[in-house]
């Protein structure tokens, strides 16, 4: 990820005003969302890196690349696309990109 741009705001709520570099070394709940592994309680992470539609994560855990997980970071519950897993030691740093709510009108 690309740590020298500075958006303006985050992907979180905007009730929520964070700065990204504030972000850096939150501990954050991630949970995958598909049907095998559901069941399991979320995982911690920290974050590594953090933009406004953009976040790496140390995780203990593999997510599979397309995986959608729910993200608990800075008191808000946000759903995000695993785009990368890279494997590093004992943990794995997750690239994930926010999911953009789709509304359905008729």
């Amino acid at each position: 990820m690309n740590t020298s741009a500075q958006p303006n705001n985050s992907g979180l709520h905007a009730s929520v005003q964070v700065s990204p570099s504030s972000m850096i070394g939150h501990v954050a709940k991630v949970k995958a969302l598909e049907p095998l592994t559901s069941t399991c309680a979320p995982s911690l992470a920290e974050v590594t890196e953090y933009s406004e539609k953009r976040i790496m994560l140390r995780a203990s855990r593999y997510m599979a690349v397309g995986t959608i997980v729910q993200l608990h970071l800075a008191g808000e519950f946000l759903l995000w696309k695993v785009l990368c897993c890279i494997p590093k030691g004992n943990c794995f740093y997750l690239g994930l990109e926010l999911v953009d709510a789709v509304s359905h009108k008729r």
